[in-house]
């Protein structure tokens, strides 16, 4: 059974996926990490970006919660959400066991536009940017969700690039910055 939270101006129930891209060949493409801390290069901040714009673009779907840019890669809690699943004023943690076409798309669309635009500084067009797929992993439980933001809370004091605001189940969808 799915847990459920109340909520106040929500309509929908969303399912929360962690997930992870990882560059490719894991290399250090997106910043370098100085004195324990992470600085953005220019393909960096096209990471970040293009992460925020493709959200906009399926901003009906899809709602960021923490997410991160590493050297490496972009570690993310996404809510995905199901506008008819549940009854007005309910949130749920899961509502289904298959994985949404709204989050492989979401990732399939920054993964592209991402590459694109960080092959073109690099200049070399069609080189390989990103490991083929991600890891992905379904949040059941809040207290997953909790553990999960609190790791992706405290990356930034080691190797963190750009964080926004874990999803406030009353306001989703509003980053801080």
């Amino acid at each position: 059974m799915a847990s459920t939270f109340q909520v106040g101006v929500s309509q929908s129930s969303v399912t929360f996926y962690h997930i992870h891209l990882l560059t490719h060949q894991e290399e250090f493409l997106l910043g370098d990490v100085l004195e324990g801390h992470t600085q953005l290069n220019p393909s960096g901040q096209i990471a970040v970006d293009e992460w925020q714009q493709i959200a906009r673009a399926h901003q009906r779907d899809i709602e960021l919660d923490l997410w991160t840019v590493l050297p490496n890669g972009v570690r993310a809690l996404i809510a995905v959400v199901n506008n008819d699943a549940q009854p007005p004023g309910s949130y749920s943690l899961r509502h289904n066991t298959h994985k949404p076409r709204a989050l492989s798309s979401f990732v399939a669309g920054f993964k592209a536009a991402a590459a694109k635009r960080i092959n073109l500084i690099r200049g070399i067009p069609g080189a390989p940017v990103w490991q083929r797929g991600y890891q992905e992993q379904r949040i059941d439980d809040p207290q997953t969700l909790t553990r999960i933001r609190q790791l992706l809370t405290n990356q930034p004091k080691t190797a963190e690039i750009a964080v926004s605001a874990p999803c406030n189940p009353n306001q989703l969808g509003h980053p801080v910055e």
